[in-house]
């Protein structure tokens, strides 16, 4: 089974391990998986719902097109390969047999059905169940994925500042080199570093196990004071494989990539883990699910005013704490340069999100909280 952040609902570890056995003992037609109102469902036991929900069993396993051509992508200049993503995922769209989940801009249903799975079954095993702290978490990160980002770094961290706020950073090792001065000056400021791959070309999750580890390790070669100190990860585009994540979780302690949803993304249409929830996997390797709408989406591809993408990300990060789960919220310093106005857009959801109450959180630390260890079914 997945482990996911049922210490929300069940601290005690052997309480857990009561609940998990009750719901595989009484796991009857009650226990189905029923997504919103019904549209979608499925016959599976929960557990393997959960499972093959969460890793994605059902994701296109075959390398994006433009990440096996001879002619890397980032020689297209950004606004016509913006223009043709656009007709790409109208394309997409049109030839899709759209079954709706996982729901967009974000899906609750599988969070929503496994609180109260746990509700159920822990009123069955007699366990006390701790109702779910609406901590309302907000984790704020962003991708460098050029060099030509790294000034917008210092436009987003000034908004933080008169915030109060911290964000992560993810860094690439192989497509530009970052000064460590400048990684440890976030580090001293507050902030989290995380590794964000290679090239970031679309090729990761795909390699060789070998030539994985070895690109994976690259980072700690290029900036070797950031050893005890980088521990999480994120794949560059969220292109992703089980296979990867296996060699991941050799190098990284957490994951940032799976989206909770994703429309037009390197791996199709509508894809996504379907939750909110942090979880481990199969590997061991714990992942904190990127819950709300990406900058580059609603900027570049719906070309969306500030004030309806910050209106997105707040109604997203409403859907999220609904469930008691981790709004995890992604723009990049690079797209705040090519579209200075995703910065006021970021402003004003900050400015809002921090008064309904939400508390921004590091990854490392939602990690460190909220993930307890894996009970078990017998």
């Amino acid at each position: 089974m997945i482990s996911t952040a049922y210490a929300r609902w069940t601290p005690d570890p052997a309480a857990r391990q009561r609940v998990a056995s009750h719901i595989v003992e009484h796991e009857g037609d009650e226990l189905r998986l029923w997504v919103e109102d019904g549209a979608v469902h499925t016959a599976l036991p929960w557990w393997e719902f959960e499972r093959r929900t969460l890793l994605e069993t059902g994701l296109p396993t075959q390398q994006p097109t433009y990440s096996r051509s001879v002619i890397p992508y980032t020689a297209i200049p950004f606004t016509l390969r913006a223009r043709l993503n656009r007709v790409r995922i109208a394309a997409l769209r049109r030839r899709s047999e759209d079954s709706g989940f996982p729901a967009d801009p974000v899906e609750t249903g599988v969070d929503r059905f496994r609180e109260s799975l746990w509700t159920q079954a822990a009123e069955l095993a007699g366990v006390p169940l701790h109702a779910p702290e609406t901590a309302r978490t907000l984790v704020l990160t962003h991708d460098v994925d050029e060099e030509y980002g790294w000034p917008g770094i210092e436009t987003l961290r000034r908004i933080e500042r008169d915030l109060g706020v911290a964000s992560a950073f993810g860094v690439l090792s192989q497509r530009y080199t970052a000064a460590e001065r400048d990684l440890q000056a976030l580090i001293d400021d507050g902030c989290e570093v995380f590794s964000h791959g290679y090239l970031h070309d679309g090729t990761l999750a795909f390699l060789p196990a070998d030539e994985l580890r070895r690109r994976l390790h690259h980072f700690f070669e290029v900036y070797p004071s950031m050893r005890g100190q980088v521990r999480g990860f994120r794949a560059g585009q969220l292109v992703r494989s089980r296979s990867m994540f296996e060699v991941v979780a050799e190098v990284f302690d957490y994951d940032l990539t799976p989206p909770t949803v994703e429309l037009g993304g390197p791996h199709g249409w509508r894809t996504g883990c379907a939750t909110t929830i942090p979880f481990v996997d199969e590997h061991g390797l714990a992942h904190l699910p990127l819950t709300l709408p990406q900058d580059y989406f609603l900027a570049f591809i719906d070309r969306l005013r500030p004030d309806e993408i910050a209106r997105r990300w707040l109604d997203a990060a409403e859907a999220v704490w609904s469930v008691g789960g981790t709004a995890v919220h992604l723009v990049h310093p690079d797209n705040v340069r090519r579209r200075p106005a995703l910065a006021a857009a970021y402003r004003t959801f900050l400015e809002q999100a921090l008064d309904a109450g939400a508390r921004v959180r590091l990854p490392h630390q939602v990690m460190a909280a909220d993930l307890p260890s894996a009970p078990e079914p017998t």
